[in-house]
Formats: structure tokens, sequence, C-alpha cells
């Protein structure tokens, strides 16, 4: 029988700020972490480095994302200063090598033109010269002023410019030149991200906005339904997507679908079959997707769920966090509960099941917040635990993220530097370099599959019809009616606590390669 526990508080949503995607939520980009915004003035922290936010140039949401580095893992959606993988995964038997990644039809950013028809002004933003996109990015300086964070990640701008000239220099997207403009905005609360908005669709009259507005959904939602403008990049929960009023695809999982995702990868692995009684916990915000999409699936793969456990308190009250996770871990214990599904943020979760003694398994589709839940807890070795991560995590690129981060670096006379090679106090131009890569690349491919006559209703029949896609960094990619959330190729990761730096421990590459979409 299940036990429900409902425990409810004012919910607050720190932003001190976390790693990838979200990406990215989830503490990486989750599109329904509207549902419990942080207020417009952010909590006081001290004034150190803090893990970054998610950038804004993906989604990670598989482990929809962030994260991490390009593409983030849920959950992520995606990126930045999470952990990396230690090895690069390989492909599982039951996919054949001519399935490993969709054949590259064009050359990065030289993509063929359908249709016909003649250059004229076809939409807002779109005229028979230019197209203009927008591009929201972190306002790291003013975190820095805030003392919530202090990264040097370069100049968003300064790469949309380089990719935007790359593309114009081979000619533009069938005929026309692109034009980009950039706006800085806050990743909590909601008036920077919908001033944002504004700039974008009421100023400057943009046809696409690429990206998101990371931690925001408000800010995403102004976009696609106040002003029906099509968003290219930024993670989406089913409802968010049906309330758009333009075409809104997401480069990660999407938030509803990567739960069900991250079941079919355990199970696939074997990892279901002796989980025992199983317990499923989630925040407030989250209660009805887990119940509606986890636990069934859990259900579908056989898994009894024995107990279910919700709670709502605000993300900085330790003290009542911890109480509520001590009554939790008495449920467990009862139950003789063996494996543990946390959705999201696990902080109070595993330092209590630390102290309350309780040997269980942990999964958590969202590697982000899993990661520092386990690395701020007093024994990071005391569980065995996993979650769902992008097979290009590491520092490895494929041959289309190559190409991109060559042409940034032709048209900016800027070195991108590997994180494990960049000097000391360097601007780090790799991590969102590569986050914008994959949105841009995304952008050019489905505008040119629109054809002459663009607008939001030819790009939306150009995701429809368009099938697999090669994009930087993503092994398995593909787009089709219903299916509006990029990447398919994920991998499972397995928590070791010797890996990693002086944090203490990381997810480490455990399985094959697995195309989600076969």
């Amino acid at each position: 029988m299940k036990k429900q526990l409902v425990l409810f508080a004012a919910f607050v949503l720190l932003v001190a700020a976390c790693g990838g995607g979200d990406s990215g939520n989830e503490a990486s980009n989750r599109a329904s972490d509207r549902d419990s915004a942080a207020p417009d003035a952010p909590p006081a922290t001290q004034a150190v480095e803090a893990p970054a936010p998610d950038d804004t140039g993906t989604s990670d949401d598989t482990g929809t994302s962030d994260s991490t580095d390009t593409p983030q893992p849920t959950g992520g959606d995606g990126e930045g200063d999470a952990p990396e993988d230690t090895a690069s995964p390989e492909p599982s038997d039951d996919v054949s090598a001519d399935e490993e990644a969709a054949a590259i039809s064009d050359p990065v950013f030289q993509p063929t033109c359908q249709g016909e028809g003649d250059l004229s002004a076809t939409a807002t933003g779109v005229t028979a010269e230019t197209i203009k996109i927008g591009a929201p990015q972190v306002d790291y300086e003013e975190l820095a002023n805030l003392g919530l964070a202090r990264i040097d990640r370069g100049g968003y701008d300064v790469i949309y410019e380089a990719l935007t000239a790359e593309v114009n220099a081979n000619g533009g997207i069938c005929g026309r030149m692109l034009e980009n403009v950039t706006y800085k905005f806050l990743p909590f609360g909601t008036d920077t991200s919908l001033a944002g908005c504004v700039y974008f669709t009421e100023d400057e009259e943009v046809f696409a906005v690429l990206g998101s507005f990371t931690r925001v959904a408000a800010g995403n939602i102004c976009v696609t339904e106040t002003h029906s403008t099509a968003l290219i990049g930024a993670p989406f929960t089913a409802d968010d997507r049906a309330r758009a009023n333009a075409p809104w695809v997401s480069l990660g999982i999407a938030t509803d679908r990567v739960l069900e995702v991250f079941v079919s990868a355990l199970d696939k692995a074997g990892l279901l079959t002796d989980a025992g009684n199983v317990a499923v916990h989630s925040g407030a915000g989250r209660q009805e997707l887990v119940d509606n999409v986890l636990v069934p699936a859990l259900e579908a793969a056989g898994v009894d769920v024995a107990e279910r456990t919700v709670i709502d308190v605000p993300a900085g009250d330790t003290q009542a966090g911890a109480a509520v996770w001590r009554t939790f871990v008495e449920i467990y214990r009862n139950a003789d509960i063996n494996t543990v599904f946390l959705d999201g943020d696990s902080v109070f979760g595993v330092e209590q099941l630390i102290q309350g003694g309780l040997d269980v398994t942990l999964f958590n589709a969202e590697r982000n917040a899993f990661t520092f839940g386990l690395q701020d807890s007093s024994d990071p070795g005391y569980f065995e635990a996993y979650t769902l991560g992008s097979p290009y995590t590491a520092e490895d690129n494929n041959p289309r993220m190559e190409d991109c981060i060559q042409g940034f670096e032709r048209q900016s006379g800027i070195e991108v530097i590997p994180n494990s090679l960049l000097p000391e106090e360097e601007t780090n131009w790799f991590i969102p370099v590569r986050n914008v890569c994959q949105v841009f690349d995304l952008f050019v491919q489905l505008a040119a599959a629109a054809g002459p006559n663009l607008n939001n209703e030819t790009l939306q029949a150009a995701i429809n019809s368009f099938g697999p896609i090669e994009l930087p960094n993503e092994a398995f990619a593909s787009l089709g009616v219903g299916k509006y959330d990029i990447r398919d190729g994920v991998v499972l990761m397995k928590w070791d606590p010797e890996a990693g730096d002086e944090d203490g421990g990381e997810f480490v590459v455990y399985s094959d390669l697995i195309n989600t979409a076969g």
C-alpha cells in the first residue's frame, strides 16, 4: 500500500547557483520551476565562488539540460561547473554502427535550403535580406556583484556575433543574412527575464529566441505564449508547450519524458531487478509530474512503490528540511525500504539518510542536484547511487562540435581552451561556446528546412518532418510530430566517491550508450 506524506510550508526557491542544466531543472533548467519561483531579491550568500548557474545556450533536461558540459544531463538540460565524466561510452549491442549517428547531410552552418519561393518579408524578424534572432544570457557580472557567484564565461554576444559571421560568410540561410541581439538576465525572480522577453519580441522584433531564460520559466512562456515567438533550445513540460503559440524545441529530453527515459534505461541495465522495496520522493512543485510519470513508469517496469513522500520546505531552511527528512527516514526504515528514487534537490535527504543509518540505493535523474547533494554529505561514499547523463559530458567533442568551435575561433580570433588545460584566472570560453554551438546549429538547420517562406508555420512544419538530425555533441537526436525534444542518446552514470578532485567524488559513465528513440 502506498503511503503519501505531504508536508506544506511556504516554498521559496533559493538561487544559490547550480551546475548545468538543469539542463538542467530540478536544480538545472526545469520548466516547472515556475511553481516555486524565487523572490525577485536573492537571499544573501557568502561571497565565494559558487557552482555556475545553467548557461542559457542549452537545456539540459537530460537530467533535463544543462549540464556540466554540453550537453547537460537531467534534468538538463544544461552545464558549466558540474563534474565531467571520465570515459566515453560505447554504443550498446542493440545499436548498429549505422544508427550511431545521423548522417551529416551538410557541413556545419552550410545547410541546404529546402523548398522554393521569393525572398520577401515573411514574418516578424524576417525581411527579404535578414533574419533576426535573440539570445538571453545569464548576467554573471551582476551575480558577482550580488555575491552569488564569480564566474568568467566571456560574452554570449561575442559568441553569437562570431557564429553569425560564420553563417553569413557561407551565404546565410536561404540567402538571408543573420542578425542577432542578446540580453542579460538573472536566473531568479521574473523581472529581468520578462524584461528580456519584451526586449526581444517588442523592442527588437526578433523572429526566434535561441537558448533559455534559465530557471525562470516565466520568461520562456512569455516568448512562446504571450508573444507567439519561436523558442529554440529551452526546456519545457508538455503543459508548457501546449500553451505555446509558436514553435518550441528543447535541446535536452523534455521534463516530462526524462523520468520515463531514466526508468527505461535503468530497466535495460538490469538495475531494477533487485530494487526490493522502493520509495519515491519529490518536492511539492513536482508532485503531480512524479505521480503521473515516474510512478506509472516504475510500476510498468514491475517495481512496487511501497512509499511515496513529498516535501515542501524552503531550500534555505535547513532545520525544517532536516526535521522533515528525519521523519521520512523512519518511515523508510519501518517499511524496510531498499531503494529510493529522489526527484530534484536531494541535499536534505542524502544527509539524513546517512545519519539515520539506512543502507539504500539511490536513483535521481537530475545529475547536477544529485552530485551536490552527495558531495555536500558527511560521507560521500556511503551510497550506491545512479543518475542519467549525456554521452558528451567530458571534453571529447564530435566532429560537428569541432567544426563549430573552429568557426568561432576563425571569426573571433579567440582560442577555445578545454577546461582541463585552461590556465587559472583565464576566461572560460569552452563551456559557453559549446552550449551556443548546439542551439545555433539547430536553428540554422531548422530555418533552412523551413525554406525561403520562413514563418512560424513553415518552421513548425520543418520540425514535424525533420526526423534524425546531426548536432554538435549529440550521439542520437531527432524531431518529429509530437517529439519536440532533441536528445535521444543517454548513458547511465554511477557515483564514484574516489573520482573527481577535492570536491569529493563525482558520477562516472556506467552503461553503454542507449538510444532512447530505438
